[in-house]
């Protein structure tokens, strides 16, 4: 594993040019990306790099402020060794659906404050408008972190043999045509892990709910690490959920205005190569780790 550090730079901001000022501390076309359209400049080092406390000190003495994310990389090895991976969806293709859109949860053993554990009730409804992104791909994601796959994908998926998978069917919504079925599933957990160990970092309580499932936030200057007692892995499956919910909440009671948050998808390095088989690409996995307390 290797920790990879990412420095976002206003490039209107730099004297001289981006270039020229990063290349100043060495950082060159190795480490940079620059767009002639962009709005920042991109550099990319890994934390070990000499590179980084100087160009930190650059910018501080600059008084240029930047942006910062920190992300473990593994290698093909390590995540083939990994017990879980969090499934990180895809921004890329994201397609808006859920509650907003149409899709109906059971609410009876969900929060009332913030609709942790609400229990989805229907297919997944997506709004017919962003049909257009689920073209040429085999997979995409929800605002809310749900995972669909299309129909060939699916039986691959139930055919493997995978435990802790459902399917749920998936149709696009339009204001005049009303809901039309797709050649698309949505990929479903029947497990919950146990809560994290307290062991994990880059999961910060950002207004905890009272329920302590939900307010949890992953700042992207920590890497997010999770962490599970060895205890916790007796019943897991090929595919499970997390029991905290990420992401913002705003939910009154009427489902229809709910902006639930969302819990993360865990899965085995199975699945993985399942979805790398098929062409799918855009997703990030990440190893959880295990200790024995």
């Amino acid at each position: 594993m290797r920790t990879e550090v990412r420095i976002l730079v206003r490039s209107d901001r730099m004297p001289g040019g981006p270039r020229a000022l990063l290349g100043s501390v060495g950082c060159g076309p190795d480490v940079v990306q620059v767009r002639e359209d962009a709005i920042f400049t991109i550099v990319t080092l890994d934390e070990r790099d000499e590179r980084l406390p100087r160009l930190v000190q650059l910018l501080t003495e600059r008084g240029i402020s930047w942006l910062e994310g920190r992300h473990d990389r593994f290698t093909d090895d390590e995540l083939e060794a990994a017990p879980l991976l969090i499934m990180s969806y895809d921004v890329n293709a994201r397609v808006f659906g859920g509650p907003r859109v149409g899709t109906t949860y059971d609410m009876s053993e969900a929060c009332e404050r913030c609709g942790a554990g609400a229990r989805q009730t229907s297919a997944m409804i997506i709004d017919g408008e962003d049909l257009h992104k689920l073209e040429g791909r085999r997979a995409a994601t929800t605002p809310y972190d749900d995972v669909l796959v299309d129909e060939k994908l699916a039986a691959v998926l139930a055919a493997s043999g995978a435990t802790g998978l459902s399917f749920r069917g998936v149709f696009a919504a339009f204001e005049k045509r009303g809901h039309i079925q797709l050649p698309w599933r949505q990929l479903c957990a029947t497990h919950t892990m146990p809560p994290m160990s307290p062991r994990s970092t880059g999961i910060v309580p950002d207004d905890l709910c009272s329920c302590r499932r939900s307010g949890f936030d992953t700042p992207s200057e920590i890497p997010t690490r999770l962490v599970y007692r060895a205890a916790d892995f007796t019943e897991i499956r090929d595919v499970n959920v997390t029991w905290e919910w990420f992401g913002d909440t705003h939910y009154e009671g009427d489902v229809g205005d709910a902006l639930f948050a969302y819990p993360r998808f865990l899965v085995t390095p199975k699945v993985r190569c399942i979805f790398l088989d098929a062409g799918v690409t855009g997703f990030d996995w990440l190893p959880i780790r295990v200790v024995e307390d």
